[in-house]
């Protein structure tokens, strides 16, 4: 009887913890360059080969990604962006913008913000984003 009660425990955490995470993951491109500075970005995802395609930011505009992990032996949850401004767009980052964890998560958020001295970043959206890369020129 006790294994049973056991049993019936493991199964019911197990159904709860996977209908616990029904919030989105977020990741947002915001362009912080300076007025009249448009920032460039093209972000792709590795699950279905989603591409968002090339768009681009005005100054003080956010882009936003919402998702939902994938997360097995085969196939992670990433997201990639490639970041370019200037005159030519000759200042540009690859990023690496999200990668899922071994497990699913939930609530996930990466702020990433482009401004003149490099990309900056954050996780948390109760604290300051910090300077993370400095742009390369091509």
């Amino acid at each position: 009887m006790n294994q049973l009660i056991v049993f019936a425990l493991v199964i019911a955490l197990h159904v709860s913890l996977n209908e616990a995470c029904n919030k989105v993951n977020i990741v947002e491109i915001h362009n912080n360059l300076a007025p009249g500075r448009v920032l460039m970005h093209h972000c792709t995802g590795s699950i279905n080969e989603q591409d968002k395609g090339v768009q681009y930011l005005k100054f003080n505009e956010v882009f936003r990604i919402e998702f939902s992990d994938v997360s097995n032996r085969r196939e992670r949850t990433e997201w990639n962006c490639l970041l370019r401004h200037g005159d030519k767009l000759e200042y540009q980052f690859k990023v690496q913008v999200y990668r899922a964890a071994a497990l699913e998560r939930c609530d996930q958020y990466r702020s990433w913000t482009a401004k003149n001295d490099g990309i900056w970043f954050r996780r948390d959206r109760t604290k300051p984003s910090g300077h993370v890369l400095n742009w390369k020129k091509t």
